[in-house]
């Protein structure tokens, strides 16, 4: 039963987050900013269309299901008294441990996107991974589990 919640957990979080993620990459106001020709890199303009969306979507759904898996194993260490401050910080870990290197990594180095723009991405899926965070917390909170 236990591995069928950690599985849940991160489905919902994983849905959840990417569901954040998507509306605010969608907005007008940011596809203005992050397709502007004059401060984007022709690299990023021209791949970034050519993505499969639902793939990749359904594959950092998945991928959350492995962030649920390892918030039930930290948990007893992870700091924060309530599942809300639990939330948070594993949230943060999300972001740190794979956002931060992907924007690096791939947007930065290997599609040339200029450093302020992966600032405005990384703080854009911040808020995407305390939201994962916080509902995979939940979910696993001990006092949800007793019910």
């Amino acid at each position: 039963m236990r591995s069928m919640r950690i599985i849940f957990a991160g489905l919902i979080g994983g849905f959840i987050g990417n569901g954040v993620l998507g509306a605010l990459f969608s907005a007008p106001f940011l596809r203005a900013i992050l397709y502007d020709p004059s401060i984007q890199s022709r690299l990023f303009i021209e791949l970034t269309p050519q993505r499969n969306i639902p793939v990749s979507v359904a594959g950092l759904v998945v991928l959350s299901v492995f962030h649920s898996w390892f918030y039930s194993i930290f948990e007893p260490s992870i700091p924060g008294g309530s599942w809300q401050k639990k939330g948070i910080f594993w949230g943060f870990t999300i972001w740190a441990m794979y956002w931060l290197t992907q924007e690096w990594f791939i947007y930065h180095t290997l599609l040339q996107e200029p450093l302020i723009l992966n600032l405005l991405e990384l703080a854009v899926l911040f808020l995407g991974s305390i939201v994962e965070g916080l509902v995979i917390a939940k979910i696993l909170s001990p006092k949800a589990s007793s019910r």
